[in-house]
């Protein structure tokens, strides 16, 4: 079993505990710069978080050239190793994922996410054998730019629940193919129940990474007892700060009452926080 501070030392970053290691999704400077804010020692770009925020759906609908240069601008103002969500490999051909690994490493960052999920909002996967093709290509990028990787092979499999012939058995040989291919850690969203996750573990062969997307979570000790590495909390807090948004403009307009802003952060504090270091736009190589 890997723990989450030999995780934290592949990537760079301090945490030492043996519990899972929280990695936080983020967006923008701003969502990363308050997590930094809030002792987060890692982070990872969130591609779905970052396409809501556009106003499209998720589902690989922003080119990887523009996830590349959002990263890029987190990495290098945060100042954190960051893991970029490269998402999945629908249409990208081997050469085309090695390209876009070796971008994200030369900007900077520590890791890539790649998944197996469906492409400009298809609720299918890609085949198995093809994903874990485009992970020996990005583990080729790394050794050909000599850079460190840590490479998560994410798989949709239980997250698209029906829509996939025995969820939790696919996730499962999907995981280990992906872990033989060349991935570091593997991520399976959509599991979140102790005893499923005790389940799941005992049959993937390496580190595994899950998500907590809502509050009602065993806690974080629970995983590490059962053998998890890494916990994701995917595009939880951007839908928790939208949803308290909603909920105070609600609140506003049923009662024309101003009182909630009063828990908002000064404007200089907000300046403090997520203007001081930012540079100029990060520019990435065509991939």
């Amino acid at each position: 079993m890997i723990k989450g501070c030999e995780l934290a030392a592949r990537l760079g970053c301090d945490w030492q505990s043996d519990d899972p290691l929280i990695i936080p999704e983020v967006w923008d400077v701003a969502s990363a710069r308050i997590l930094v804010e809030a002792g987060f020692p890692t982070l990872t770009t969130s591609a779905a978080a970052y396409a809501w925020a556009q106003g499209y759906r998720p589902g690989e609908r922003v080119g990887l050239e523009e996830l590349l240069v959002v990263a890029g601008r987190i990495i290098r103002d945060c100042q954190k190793p960051i893991v970029a969500d490269l998402e999945g490999c629908f249409d990208r051909s081997n050469q085309y994922i090695k390209r876009s690994v070796m971008a994200a490493l030369t900007i900077g960052g520590k890791g890539v996410i790649l998944g197996d999920g469906g492409r400009d909002g298809m609720h299918q996967m890609l085949g198995v054998m093809e994903v874990a093709n485009r992970i020996k290509s990005a583990r080729m990028a790394a050794i050909e730019v000599k850079k460190e990787l840590v490479l998560v092979a994410r798989t949709d499999a239980v997250h698209m629940g029906a829509l996939v012939a025995n969820p939790f058995e696919e996730a499962i040989k999907r995981a280990n193919t992906f872990l033989d291919a060349g991935a570091d850690l593997v991520h399976v969203p959509g599991v979140q129940n102790i005893d499923v996750v005790h389940q799941l573990k005992t049959q993937i062969h390496g580190p595994v990474m899950i998500t907590v997307s809502h509050g009602n979570a065993p806690l974080l000790t629970d995983y590490r007892e059962a053998g998890i590495t890494a916990v994701s909390l995917g595009t939880g807090l951007m839908r928790s700060a939208l949803s308290d948004m909603r909920r105070k403009a609600e609140n506003l307009m049923a009662t024309g009452q101003f009182g909630h802003l009063d828990e908002a952060m000064s404007e200089n504090d907000m300046s403090d926080i997520l203007c001081e270091k930012v540079g100029a736009l990060t520019k990435v190589a065509s991939i």
